[in-house]
């Protein structure tokens, strides 16, 4: 039976190198870089984002501007001439008509078009903390893939070394060559592994940049911060808290800017009274006469009488309404499930850490130790380091489950700490 040679030159050289890697893996420094408050910042503030935000609000202004403006008089210049036996008679008139609405419509739709501009505002709100939503989840996503790509380069910088070392000793004849190809086995599929996720990684971080409008021209910077989720506020609090998100508050006044509508077509039905202020000129056998003209005027409701506009009016009121209580009730029960959701997997990745901390040092320690002793060969380190890095990865994971589900919970309540 063939045997193969075991590196013996520097066993402790190879299982001390091994354990440095573990620990650069479990604890990477953060890089100075982009922060998720300059992100949303930075998407914020857009032009184009800015516009289309500052143009809802400015098509609600005006409607009011709209629903507050009286009516334009009407002016009617008319001339008759008859011509009599022995003279023309002629006749001017002059009037200027002006309607007034005493049925207290008018009133009602300006009231409903100030509900209506409140509701664009909460909308706007509603439609910057999206935006804030999409930047959280994308530079998570960079996040998550920046970590990852931190804990292969480093097992990759030290598989290279052992892969150096082991060829020297291979020169030396004190290392077999299949420890040799093995190990360059293994720097290999380390490299495929970091391609791949390097890929991703610039993936999500083009996705980032477009948020950010960035310079596609230029590099986006690395990203700074945790991916690991910080702890929610109490269920109870963020329940209680609910009636005033954004979205809800837009849905909340739209009702009310219905049912002031609703109510202003019901007074529709009452006609708007015009009055009509006159002058009349007249001249007939050489003499001129004049004199000043009143007139009121409204129409009879006998046929319309607004009956169409009130029954649609009422039902979008009845629509708004019904879609505010569907939607707090649908948020109550998304907070509650996002809420245990991030509490399970907070406590997952917790228990995990603590976990992979010491099973890492362990592993590590028993396979230096056997490696010494000749017990185990230097695949058996490879393996363990490789074991080792399969759970830091595994990790990463779950904070960025946990991460998400944060990022979601936010989104569905006044948000909190990141």
């Amino acid at each position: 039976m063939t045997r193969h040679k075991r590196i013996q030159a520097s066993p402790a050289a190879l299982a001390a190198g091994l354990f440095c890697l573990a620990a650069v893996a479990t604890a990477h420094p953060e890089p100075a870089g982009l922060t998720l408050t300059q992100a949303e910042r930075q998407a914020l503030a857009r032009g184009n984002v800015a516009r289309l935000l500052a143009g809802r609000q400015a098509r609600a202004r005006g409607e009011l501007t709209t629903a507050s403006t009286w009516p334009n008089p009407e002016l009617s210049l008319s001339q008759e001439s008859t011509d009599l036996a022995e003279t023309t008679s002629r006749e001017r008139f002059l009037w200027v008509y002006q309607d007034f609405d005493l049925s207290g419509e008018r009133g009602l739709r300006q009231q409903s078009a100030r509900a209506g501009l409140a509701a664009s505002e909460f909308r706007v709100a509603a439609a910057r903390r999206e935006i804030s939503r999409q930047v959280r989840t994308r530079f998570a996503q960079v996040l998550h893939r920046q970590a990852q790509g931190m804990a292969i380069s480093a097992k990759r910088e030290r598989l290279a070394e052992l892969v150096a070392i082991a060829r020297k000793q291979e020169r030396a004849g004190q290392a077999a060559a299949y420890d040799v190809l093995r190990l360059e086995r293994a720097a290999a599929e380390m490299d495929i592994r970091a391609a791949e996720i390097g890929a991703e990684r610039e993936h999500a971080r083009a996705r980032l940049a477009a948020l950010l409008d960035h310079d596609p021209a230029k590099s986006l910077p690395a990203l700074s911060g945790t991916l690991a989720p910080s702890a929610p506020p109490p269920l109870e609090t963020l329940l209680d808290d609910l009636p005033g998100l954004p979205r809800l508050q837009a849905l909340q006044t739209q009702a009310r800017a219905n049912r002031l509508t609703a109510k202003a077509e019901g007074r529709a039905a009452i006609p708007d009274v015009t009055l009509g202020l006159g002058r009349k000129e007249q001249q007939e056998f050489g003499r001129s006469f004049d004199g000043n003209l009143i007139s009121l005027g409204l129409s009879i409701p006998l046929f319309d009488r607004n009956q169409g506009e009130r029954a649609s009016a009422r039902a979008a009121a009845d629509i708004s309404e019904a879609e505010y209580r569907l939607a707090l009730a649908e948020h109550r029960g998304e907070v509650r499930g996002r809420w245990l959701q991030l509490r399970e997997l907070r406590q997952s990745a917790e228990r995990f850490s603590q976990h992979h901390a010491e099973s890492s040092r362990r592993l590590l320690r028993a396979a230096e130790s056997g490696y010494r002793g000749a017990e185990v060969g230097v695949l058996e380190l490879v393996d363990a380091y490789t074991s080792a890095l399969d759970t830091e990865l595994r990790l990463l994971d779950l904070q960025k489950q946990a991460r998400d589900a944060h990022i979601e919970l936010q989104a569905l309540t006044q948000g909190g700490n990141p």
